[in-house]
């Protein structure tokens, strides 16, 4: 964890404790310098702010909500914001804070993205979207397109392969980078509709629509599509294997352009996921990054001083380009984030938005499916086993629901 403290204040001093996560150095410095600057245009207020790797702060949060002292807190817009938000671990956002997003140019989606039952549970801060990412120069050597259709996907698949370049990888090791095909595959084949209500968990994961999901999915696999070396791998250890042209293609979210190295950065692009089926609609995972007021936070009058500061001073777009992501506010165009202008374009066209697996999910169905993709990644792709190790989860999520 990392710590630090503004102190000392006139005796008596309001306080204000904020907590976030820091997944790279340009993020936290952007972080700290809003919060420097927050201190010193406001000196009465005593600043603690508390960073936090971010698999420990998701694994951490909901107890956090319990037991902390935060004012502010970093999440996620989805499923897991209206669970906190069920058993009042949260407190809604007040009418003049959200009518100054309104005033302040947020755009509309990322306001009503946490809109739960009337109520705006969390300060909009940066969007992302998911897509493909790959080497301009490697397609163009090879005389590749993006493709749009599943067809073409398969065709740049053969020829990469067949110029001895792995098409894919996924690094699965904390199980979210393969929810994304999951989430990808199903939207694409079955429908945003579907999507939700089988991550509501209203419906059977050995249902044939999704057992379709995996068989396709392991189409790919036993066509050795997909690196092997990289599977068991966390996602920035499979990045140098696409840098040198090793894999071809990576499905993930654009935020990724924060680590891309410079000597590369321009040659980096990035596609929406094809379309599988020319009759379905082009959904798109575009989770939702906010700030929320945990309910045991105390010091009323110093968070809605910073938020006013954070919609007013510029601060969100320093930490969203840290962040090579979307500013929530509309104020101006992303100028400077890499795959800014391929990212609006795939959001542009998108017909639906989700937030993702982890965040849209049930809680209960989340360590089950992480566990089932990371088995369903190893020979031989066995979809039975699959979605029979989530259903068993969903029954016994759905059973403890009844008992309750």
């Amino acid at each position: 964890m990392l710590l630090a403290c503004f102190a000392l204040p006139a005796a008596g001093a309001e306080q204000l404790v904020i907590d976030y996560v820091v997944s790279n150095t340009p993020q936290r410095t952007a972080w700290l310098r809003t919060i420097n600057q927050f201190a010193a245009a406001n000196p009465d207020i005593q600043i603690t702010h508390n960073g936090y790797p971010q698999e420990q702060y998701k694994r951490d949060f909901t107890a956090g909500l319990r037991t902390g002292r935060a004012d502010l807190a970093f999440w996620y817009a989805g499923e897991r914001l209206r669970d906190a938000a069920d058993n009042k671990l949260l407190t809604p956002l007040d009418a003049d804070t959200v009518a100054l997003l309104k005033r302040k140019k947020f755009h509309p989606a990322t306001i009503e993205g946490t809109r739960i039952d009337g109520e705006v549970y969390g300060f909009p801060l940066y969007y992302y979207v998911w897509g493909l990412v790959y080497r301009k120069s490697l397609f163009e050597r090879l005389q590749l397109q993006p493709p749009a259709t599943w067809s073409e996907f398969l065709q740049v698949c053969a020829r990469l392969k067949a110029a001895g370049v792995a098409p894919l990888a996924v690094g699965a090791k904390s199980g979210w980078p393969a929810a994304g095909w999951f989430d990808y595959l199903n939207l694409r084949i079955n429908g945003i509709d579907f999507h939700r209500k089988l991550l509501r968990g209203d419906a059977r994961f050995t249902d044939a629509r999704v057992r379709q999901v995996f068989d396709v999915w392991g189409g790919l696999l036993r066509k050795g599509y997909f690196l092997e070396a990289t599977m068991d791998q966390e996602m920035d250890r499979v990045l140098p294997y696409l840098y040198r042209n090793h894999v071809g293609m990576m499905l993930m979210g654009s935020f990724i352009a924060a680590r891309f190295p410079e000597a590369i950065a321009a040659d980096m692009g990035f596609f929406a996921f094809p379309n599988y089926s020319p009759a379905m609609p082009p959904y798109e995972e575009a989770p939702l990054d906010v700030l929320i007021q945990p309910a045991g936070g105390i010091n009323h009058a110093a968070r809605k001083r910073f938020l006013t500061f954070l919609a007013e001073s510029g601060s969100l777009r320093h930490i969203a380009e840290a962040d090579q992501t979307l500013a929530a506010q509309a104020d101006r165009p992303p100028s400077s984030v890499r795959l800014g202008e391929a990212s609006s374009s795939i959001l542009g066209s998108a017909a639906g938005l989700t937030y993702f697996f982890d965040r849209d999910a049930k809680a209960e169905l989340v360590g089950p499916l992480f566990d089932g993709l990371r088995q369903f990644l190893k020979a031989p792709h066995d979809t039975d086993q699959v979605v029979h190790h989530i259903e068993r989860a969903r029954l016994g999520a759905k059973a403890s629901e009844s008992q309750h």
